[in-house]
């Protein structure tokens, strides 16, 4: 392959792919992306391509929650058929003692208690809290919006005492359904947290707040407490992977299957699995940066792709670089720049649209954003922040 020119033009084309805070695009990348571009257009061209669009997997296991939820509910109805509403609490609290040591049959009982009497509901929520499981402490936080509303806050309070993080953080997604007057005093405690990242994701839910006014106050102050954590993408929030060694460390999501990095590569690298038609519009995407030069952007606001390779299974194994919180996240924190953001995110997808490429899901949860840091590397939260689509895993193109 002939070296490219890094003068003029080129440069500039160059420019095109840097990310705000990364480290530059250097010609040796460059040269190996286009390497490796070249290497998989010609090994594609000799396997068939998988029309896959979501891992077998991920479908298998999210049906098998659906199920067993539906399936839980039918069990309490047929348990629970011809007894009277003022036998409901005894029958949930005998069904929570009897299934000690079946977590998913408590479920049934802890989703029941919106069956019981208002007066009620509360002090069988609190017995149900007592067992040490977290599926059935979960079932707890959510069941805390069928509570009425006066007893939702100490009920808040006791699913953030439990050591589960994924208890804390649902917890913490249930201020919302405290009393009005409450939420911006509950939310400005959380965000003197010890942890981080849960100090995080109380700054989340700041948009439940109703006055403008306290919603700007909590803001500033999430700024203050937390600086460039509080747009930090939550990818690592309840995985331990350091800065110190590197580690892989594979997360459950909707769709492709996702890998951290630890080390020095953490915040930097992430590494997405997905089928070659997906990986071939997303590489459309992001390769084709006249159009969005034409579109009126400097930059291709497409997630960048660092490296990939094909692997034996048939998927392709993509380096991509990490961006900052997805717009969807920011918009419940703050209303700066969100107008100019929804104009370029809507751009983005007409522009993907005229290019004949389908994203899939171009939710605002999968817009990340990426600030601008100050020579010192703290963010810049005064300047417009750039805004990607990510996550081509069910992307497809007409090539």
């Amino acid at each position: 392959m002939e070296k490219p020119n890094f003068s003029g033009e080129n440069k500039k084309l160059v420019k095109m792919y840097d990310v705000p805070g990364q480290d530059k695009i250097s010609e040796h990348s460059f040269l190996r992306y286009l390497r490796e571009k070249e290497n998989f257009q010609e090994a594609i061209q000799k396997s068939a391509l998988s029309s896959t669009i979501e891992s077998p997997e991920t479908i298998h296991l999210r049906e098998i929650e659906t199920n067993a939820g539906i399936a839980r509910q039918h069990e309490f109805e047929k348990k629970a058929g011809g007894i009277s509403i003022d036998d409901i609490p005894q029958f949930i609290r005998k069904g929570l003692l009897q299934n000690k040591n079946q977590p998913d049959n408590q479920k049934s009982y802890v989703e029941s208690i919106g069956n019981a009497r208002d007066e009620v509901r509360a002090s069988l929520l609190l017995d149900a809290f007592d067992i040490e499981n977290e599926e059935v402490e979960l079932a707890c936080v959510k069941a805390i919006s069928n509570i009425p509303k006066k007893e939702r806050t100490k009920l808040i309070r006791v699913g953030l005492s439990k050591e589960s993080f994924r208890v804390k953080k649902a917890s913490v997604a249930m201020i919302r359904y405290a009393p009005e007057e409450l939420r911006a005093k509950m939310i400005l405690l959380g965000l003197s947290d010890r942890n981080i990242e849960l100090a995080k994701i109380y700054a989340k839910v700041i948009y439940c707040v109703q006055e403008e006014k306290d919603k700007r106050n909590l803001f500033e102050i999430a700024k203050q407490k937390l600086g460039n954590a509080l747009v930090e993408p939550p990818l690592y929030d309840d995985a331990d992977i350091s800065d110190e060694r590197f580690l892989r460390k594979d997360f459950v999501k909707t769709g492709s299957r996702v890998t951290l990095i630890g080390g020095e590569l953490k915040d930097k690298v992430i590494f997405r699995h997905i089928t070659p038609e997906a990986f071939r519009s997303w590489q459309e995407a992001y390769d084709n940066h006249d159009i969005w030069k034409r579109a009126g952007f400097d930059y291709v606001p497409i997630e960048p792709i660092v490296s990939f390779h094909q692997t034996k299974d048939g998927l392709v194994d993509v380096a991509s670089g990490v961006l900052d919180i997805s717009f969807g996240d920011w918009k419940k924190m703050s209303r700066d720049f969100s107008i100019e953001l929804d104009k370029e995110r809507s751009k983005i997808i007409r522009v993907l649209r005229e290019a004949g490429i389908t994203h899939g899901h171009a939710h605002e949860d999968n817009f990340c954003l990426r600030f601008f840091r100050k020579a010192n590397g703290v963010v810049d939260y005064q300047k417009k922040p750039r805004i990607y689509l990510i996550d081509f895993d069910r992307a497809i193109s007409p090539k």
